[in-house]
């Protein structure tokens, strides 16, 4: 018994006796108290830096059995506005530190010392984090004396008196893992003992990467987003026999893999996604311990036929190549989780019967590949495999876009709660569903369902019918998209009950009825509303509030009524409510939308002026209110507003840069451009931008102010009622495409300023008041035909039948205008005469022919001249004459 009470007492002595005796030492403590100005906070928080044991404050731990500060995190902690770093010092009095960290400070300590006070000499120090800082080179010296250190994070380490040149790394014998964004201009023959090496974002000579075959006891090699010249060759890697870990990302490199990769026999983790490998990948054959390999978004090409012999992979991706053979071989593959073909040319079975028996498979990506009809089919017919989530309960992600399956949509009779993502958008699957399902069907849709998916998207297919009640219980949906099939039927009010719905997309389907009001309760989660080609009716929900609503497509339905304050969305990206039966004034509201890029209205019945608040929307794109009763003069400032920058158009994971969360968006947008409605969509979208006001009643002049959006594609002002001059400062629009400024009221000449529009490709004038002559036919208005002027009386010149000379003079009128104005004066006097000769004529002929008429012509004849002769009498000659 007295034996056990003693064990108790060293185990009790060994835990706390480290913080209950002396604590930590008072030279430590005041070196501390001396750190403390330099890292005022922690990731926004005060250090809790004070009285007291200094082993139990916050970012520092000691050790247990001397009280020596051991460990010392100040990560992004520095106070920036101190000038130079100067707290070598006191680090260095934690002679026992072990670990420091002080990465991404922010530091700049780029001043040489001239002594040694600005070393580090914590010799007991293992692990050094330095990431995201800016020291002088006797920093970077003095780790050559850390002899016991293990791992290093390094960025910017600068000379003092060239900051643009890196210098080499000192000898480290000990050191086993190097984090590096810098230069190492001494290469690696100093570094023998190192297992993990990181690379990131560095620009150097092939030289670099190639002499890192030298560090043959590499286990763990990362190389990201690093660029080197043409001269690379990866030979320098087969000296690694014992490397387990190799990624080289983001680095798009222009090289082949060398046969004796081969020989890297150990490596478990492959990963050499996004560069620009070429060739085919043979020397995988013997590779394998492999366990993870991605090879995706490169150049290789050829049959896969050799990834039969790697049983170990778990995850393969194969994605955005030129490989060809089928999927055959992956049958051996048991141990398979993940499995990503996208965009290639591998020939798969529709069947899928290959993957029968790959069931830990949990992802399958196939779409985009060859898919054929094998003889020997697992199922009569063509129809979604349903088998395959039957038999491969593990099954998390199923994607089958643009895979050409056709047939019935079916699904297996049992649950399969553990599938989270259905995508088998762009086939030919039908709404005929097989009777085996087990389930009553009403429509194109199955409605035994998966229980806990998130995203379903059978969009671009033949399904048929209405909405299954039955999604209802698909309570954690966050992506729904059914368009483009011919679905019918209202949308249910149930969907309000979708709390977690991000996305919805119902476009181009037969969908009838009002919108549902109960769709408001999504209005803390719906971030996608897409309900484009169908036949909506009704008027806008009052309670369309949406919080986090990014993009609304409500075009080409049949809408009514005026557009009320029913957005609330400060992150509103596209608003499209055009081709619909809208009607009352643009609502001032729409000025709050402050981060509204696309905004569309047109072919609607909105009345009343052009709201001055679109002027606050500093981030539009695109404006488009044609086809409309609007009326009024154009907001002067309305001409910049719109974006020049077209990275204007990305939010964050909000734009046209590719998603919202996990839906992609692609939804085109129909825009009038060269006189043609186009539909433009994803990343084309975002290089667009314009304004169009065409098809509308607005008066007044254009306004002359544009040289703050230079960039400009789109400008139609076309079928209003707009007079004055054409602006010279259109010339400004240097990036103009498509300029209209047809069926107005204009005047004067056109703007010879304008032949400086290098990437004009529309023009048009015609039909205005416009006088002179022609622009010269050279450049971009060599291009111009007649139409571009037509309807100019005034106007001469080419392409126009009508010439006209020049007098020498700088006005570019035509002569007779200049000389005897506008009016042919000849032709005048000609017409003239004759109306002279031919009215009494026919007052003549009229008289002899109707004698009543000829005797009451003569009576007032006589009547008035008598009057004239009294009145001249009376009241002009004098009184001798009477």
């Amino acid at each position: 018994m007295e034996y056990w009470k003693l064990v108790w007492v060293f185990v009790v002595a060994f835990l706390f006796g480290g913080y209950q005796s002396e604590g930590c030492w008072e030279i430590e403590k005041a070196a501390l108290l001396q750190l403390k100005p330099f890292f005022p906070r922690v990731k926004g928080e005060g250090i809790s830096w004070g009285k007291g044991n200094c082993c139990r404050w916050n970012r520092v731990e000691c050790s247990t059995s001397t009280g020596r500060v051991t460990q010392l995190f100040l990560e992004d902690s520095y106070d920036k506005d101190v000038v130079s770093l100067g707290s070598e010092a006191y680090l260095n009095v934690l002679s026992h530190l072990k670990i420091l960290n002080i990465s991404y400070d922010e530091i700049n300590d780029s001043t040489p010392s001239q002594d040694n006070k600005r070393e580090l000499k914590l010799m007991n120090l293992e692990e050094l984090n330095l990431w995201g800082n800016i020291f002088n080179t006797n920093i970077l010296s003095s780790l050559g004396s850390l002899s016991n250190l293990k791992s290093l994070s390094l960025t910017h380490i600068f000379d003092g008196d060239a900051m643009e040149e890196s210098i080499g790394l000192p000898a480290m014998k000990n050191l086993e893992k190097l984090h590096l964004e810098c230069h190492n201009e001494n290469g690696w023959q100093n570094l023998t003992n190192l297992k993990e090496l990181t690379l990131t974002d560095l620009s150097c000579t092939s030289n670099i990467i190639q002499d890192i075959g030298t560090l043959t006891s590499l286990e763990d090699l990362v190389i990201d987003g690093c660029d080197v010249d043409d001269n690379l060759t990866l030979h320098g890697f087969c000296e690694l026999r014992k490397l387990q870990t190799l990624a080289i990302i983001n680095s798009y490199w222009n090289a082949s893999l060398p046969e004796c990769f081969s020989e890297l026999t150990s490596l478990k983790y492959l990963d050499i996604s996004y560069n620009n490998f070429s060739g085919n990948i043979s020397m995988f054959k013997n590779l394998r311990l492999l366990k993870y390999l991605d090879i995706s978004s490169n150049n290789f090409f050829g049959d896969i036929s050799m990834l039969k012999n790697l049983k170990l992979l778990e995850y393969l991706d194969l994605r955005s190549n030129k490989f060809s053979g089928d999927i055959s071989y992956f049958m051996s593959l048991t141990s398979l989780r993940e499995l990503w073909l996208s965009n290639n040319n591998i020939e798969i079975p529709r069947s899928l019967a290959p993957l029968f028996n790959l069931s830990k498979l949990q992802k399958l990506y196939a779409d985009n590949n060859t898919i054929y009809n094998a003889e020997t089919e697992m199922h009569s017919g063509y129809q979604f495999p349903n088998w395959l989530l039957e038999n491969n309960k593990k099954l998390k992600e199923l994607h089958l876009a643009n895979s050409s399956q056709s047939g019935h949509f079916q699904l297996p009779p049992t649950s399969h709660r553990g599938l989270l993502y259905l995508d088998v958008s762009n086939n030919s699957l039908d709404g005929n569903i097989p009777n085996e399902i087990g389930a009553k069907l009403s429509g194109g849709i199955p409605r035994h369902l998966p229980m806990g998916l998130f995203i379903f998207d059978v969009s671009n297919n033949q399904l048929f019918g209405d909405i299954p009640s039955s999604i209802e219980n698909l309570t954690l949906m966050l992506t729904l998209d059914l368009s483009n099939n011919t679905l019918f039927g209202g949308i249910p009010r149930w969907m309000g009950k979708m709390s977690n719905l991000e996305e919805l997309v119902m476009a181009n389907n037969r969908f009838e009825g009002p919108i549902p009001m109960e769709l408001c309760n999504l209005n803390s989660s719906l971030q996608f509303l897409d309900l484009s080609a169908n036949n909506k009716s009704g008027s806008l929900p009052s309670c369309f509030i949406f919080s986090r609503l990014t993009h609304v497509y409500l075009s080409r339905n049949k809408l009514k009524g005026p557009i009320t304050n029913f957005f609330n969305s400060s992150g509103l990206v596209t608003l499209d409510l055009s081709n619909s039966h809208l009607i009352g004034n643009i609502t001032n509201w729409i000025g709050s939308l402050s981060t509204l890029s696309y905004l569309l209205l047109n072919n609607n019945y909105f009345e009343g002026g052009i709201p001055v608040q679109l002027c606050e929307l500093h981030l539009l794109r695109l404006i488009d209110v044609s086809s409309n009763n609007l009326s009024g003069t154009i907001p002067p400032c309305l001409m910049n507003t719109i974006s020049n920058d077209s990275s204007r158009a990305y939010f964050d994971n909000s734009g046209y840069d590719g998603s919202i969360g996990s839906f992609y968006v692609d939804v085109p947008i129909k825009f009038t451009m060269k006189c043609i409605s186009y539909f433009y969509k994803a990343t084309v979208l975002t290089y667009l931008s314009g304004i169009d006001l065409s098809c509308n009643k607005l008066t007044g002049e254009i306004p002359h102010q544009f040289q703050h959006y230079r960039d400009i594609i789109v400008l139609n002002f076309s079928h209003n009622s707009l007079i004055g001059p054409i602006p010279p400062a259109l010339a400004d629009l240097s990036q103009i495409e498509s300029l209209d400024l047809s069926h107005n009221h204009l005047s004067g000449n056109i703007p010879s300023q304008l032949l400086g529009l290098h990437f004009l490709s529309f023009f048009s004038v015609a039909y205005n008041n416009l006088s002179g002559t022609t622009p010269q036919i050279t450049g971009q208005f060599a291009t111009f035909e007649e139409s571009s002027y037509l309807g100019n009386l005034f106007l001469c010149g080419e392409p126009l039948p009508k010439n006209c000379s020049i007098d020498g003079s700088s006005s570019s009128m035509p002569k007779n205008a200049t000389d005897k104005g506008f009016i042919d004066m000849e032709f005048f006097y000609a017409s003239f005469v004759g109306s002279y000769i031919v009215m009494p004529l026919c007052i003549a002929i009229v008289l002899y022919i109707n004698p009543y008429w000829r005797q009451a012509w003569f009576y007032h004849v006589e009547a008035a001249t008598m009057s004239c002769y009294y009145f001249v009498l009376d009241h002009v000659l004098p009184k001798p004459f009477h």
